[in-house]
């Protein structure tokens, strides 16, 4: 779902840069977002919840325990994508609104009155930051299984077939790397 989301969002944005910059450099660099990669690849931060999507790589030869351990992956990283949007809007919000309500009443917005609102906002926002940390450390739990799982398989398949020296490293669970 992650994955879809990350292609749409990131499809999004290349449609809106390129309506307002027709550089043919832009648009080729937008049409290959579409396009399978090679490794997981990871964006620019979204603007508002300030996390970086990722296009997660899947291999030709994915194995269940493979596509578990990616799907796990996308649904913690939907998780946070939603809870640091929502509260990320939620500050915004609170903030523009105590500012002009600073302002109604005729002082000014100095770092020393912000500090009041950054604590009540803090105070007003523990529950559910609790409540989140409380379900992405479960989620996480819950991905090790998956993750085993998928280690284990890959090394059985590694040993299975004995590959020689001379092959190409690969793409598999433990042979992603970006050095070269």
């Amino acid at each position: 779902m992650l994955r879809n989301s990350v292609k749409q969002f990131s499809l999004h944005n290349c449609k809106r840069t390129m309506a307002t910059s027709p550089l043919k450099k832009q648009n080729k660099w937008c049409e290959s977002l579409s396009k399978p990669v090679a490794a997981d690849m990871i964006g620019t931060p979204d603007p508002i919840s300030n996390l970086r999507p990722v296009k997660y790589y899947i291999p030709a030869n994915e194995t269940s325990e493979e596509k578990e351990w990616r799907e796990s992956c996308i649904k913690v990283d939907q998780f946070n994508e939603e809870f640091w949007h929502r509260n990320n809007t939620l500050f915004v919000n609170a903030k523009a609104e105590y500012e002009a309500q600073l302002k109604e009443k005729g002082e000014e917005v100095t770092a020393e009155a912000m500090s009041v609102f950054y604590k009540d906002f803090l105070n007003k926002a523990y529950d559910r930051q609790m409540e989140y940390n409380r379900t992405w450390w479960k989620m996480n739990v819950a991905q090790l299984y998956p993750g085993f799982k998928a280690a284990i398989r890959s090394l059985k398949s590694k040993n299975d077939n004995t590959l020689s020296s001379a092959q190409v490293k690969g793409n598999g669970f433990w042979e992603k790397s970006f050095e070269s």
